[in-house]
């Protein structure tokens, strides 16, 4: 349960963690190669700064140019998985293993295996929807658990505010405050994924409603195992493919990852945690239409902040009805933004960021934030990288592509060009090698080697059961009929009659 929580302030009860799982590298030998990262010095912690401000996007909120062949709905739904596996290292505690002697020493980097035996991840690297279900309802009486109240408890089906007529839906929220009742409170940080969270738990609630027999207990049981199993498959066969180079994809799926998994037990991986997954904030768009409405990136942000007006008191601060997305909206007039070297400019205007941080207004950049802590955990350059996957790095007349000449000076004389920070390199593969429309080769390994390798590695996830309800083509669910099992994100909203 991470409710008081947000990615800006951190946790203010540290109760509510329920892991301790680790963290660590797919390549820690490069990490403990100095040749391998970027340099130890303020030089490079200001070039950092310096490059995080030439990533802001100059083009127009509207510019089709910019539109990539991806559904907006898989930018949320990525948001929605890094909230799923992983917990801490965009909060305070990155901060508490650094030796705070000053504003730029404090970015110095944190020894790899300091980093390894002391970050620790409040998650566990599974894709198993702990953020939805919490620790679960109590299963017997005089047992109770932190999650109790995300559900009913005489039919164990989760709280949820769903007018199925009318296709309103909202998370369940504290009546006086508007504060979201859901196990991980970043999943109530922008609409777009309250509106998917809230989707998982009608999911789950109609497969509940649509299981033939059991008691409440059963029902929970396998609604919560179908759930997951739909979210697995739909992660790894609808979600992956759209955002990664099509080919690593099957690839992994069929014979397993090559890198992470060299690894006995799971962990979650550095470069993927804090370099490859953070490709989804290039992704998000200057603005949205919701539910008919064209609103800027920083319009959506924030849903239960007291300051906005996204939830109406005279309902018990529930979502307004025109903030309900239609998600077929985001299907359509919203593709998500290309993958590439640029950030929406509402992102370099974060509000919110502790006092207690230092350089908190570097930080209110998203950009900036994302190079720093790339270089605070020791994650190795991008160069390196590829060299430790055989494969031919990008150029230097590559990494320039699409640069203004400023940006290209600039890269000309920090040394980027040659030790280029993993996250940036990543963007601009991207960029070069598959317009911006997925990721390239690296990027791409490290994605899907990592999530595929997480369910892969469950005992419990649906790769590795010979379940009934396992189709090649999907999981068939109670109620919809043979041939429409759940194979893709589309079918999911639909099933969830939230589309």
């Amino acid at each position: 349960m991470l409710r008081n929580i947000n990615h800006l302030q951190g946790v203010k009860n540290g109760e509510e963690i329920l892991y301790d799982t680790p963290f660590g590298y797919i390549f820690e030998y490069l990490c403990n190669n100095p040749l391998c990262r970027l340099p130890a010095s303020c030089e490079v912690i200001d070039n950092l700064i310096e490059l995080g401000s030439f990533m802001s996007d100059p083009a127009n909120p509207l510019d089709e140019e910019l539109d990539s062949n991806v559904p907006a709905v898989f930018t949320y739904l990525g948001q929605f998985i890094d909230h799923d596996v992983t917990a801490r290292t965009d909060r305070e505690e990155r901060f508490k293993i650094a030796d705070p002697s000053g504003d730029r020493r404090y970015f110095s980097p944190i020894d790899p295996d300091v980093v390894v035996s002391k970050l620790r991840n409040g998650r566990r690297p599974n894709l198993d929807l702990d953020a939805v279900f919490g620790d679960g309802p109590a299963l017997f009486p005089g047992y109770k658990t932190q999650a109790d109240d995300l559900y009913d408890p005489e039919t164990l089906r989760m709280h949820l505010n769903h007018n199925k007529n009318t296709r309103y839906i909202d998370l369940p929220r504290n009546h006086e405050t508007g504060q979201a009742i859901i196990a991980d409170g970043r999943n109530d940080e922008n609409i777009m994924i309250s509106q998917i969270h809230a989707a998982f738990i009608a999911f789950y609630n109609r497969i509940h409603d649509r299981l033939p027999s059991g008691s409440p207990q059963e029902c929970y049981s396998r609604a919560r195992q179908l759930t997951t199993w739909a979210y697995q498959y739909i992660v790894l066969n609808d979600y992956l493919p759209s955002v990664c180079n099509e080919d690593v994809v099957a690839e992994t799926l069929k014979n397993g990852p090559y890198y992470y998994g060299q690894f006995s037990l799971p962990f979650m991986p550095l470069e993927f945690s804090v370099a490859g997954f953070r490709f989804g904030h290039s992704m998000i768009r200057p603005s949205y239409t919701i539910n008919g409405t064209l609103r800027n990136i920083k319009e959506v942000l924030g849903v239960s902040n007291p300051n906005n007006d996204f939830l109406d008191p005279a309902r018990n601060f529930q979502l307004k009805p025109e903030h309900v997305i239609r998600w077929s909206e985001f299907n359509a007039d919203n593709p998500a933004r290309i993958i590439d070297s640029k950030i929406a400019k509402g992102l370099f205007e974060l509000n919110n960021v502790s006092p207690s941080i230092p350089m908190g207004k570097i930080l209110a950049r998203l950009t900036q934030r994302n190079l720093l802590r790339g270089h605070l955990l020791s994650l190795p350059t991008g160069q390196s990288v590829a060299k430790a996957m055989r494969i031919f790095p990008l150029s230097e007349e590559q990494l320039q592509i699409g640069n203004s000449k400023e940006e290209n000076q600039f890269l000309q004389g920090s040394g980027f060009l040659k030790t280029t920070p993993l996250w940036y390199y990543i963007l601009k593969e991207s960029e070069v090698q598959q317009k911006g429309l997925r990721l390239g080769v690296v990027g791409s390994k490290i994605v899907a080697e990592t999530l595929i390798g997480l369910v892969k590695s469950d005992p419990n996830s649906y790769l590795n059961s010979n379940d009934a309800a396992i189709k090649k083509d999907g999981i068939d669910l109670p109620g919809i009929g043979k041939g429409a099992e759940i194979k893709n994100t589309e079918r999911f909203l639909n099933y969830a009659q939230v589309s």
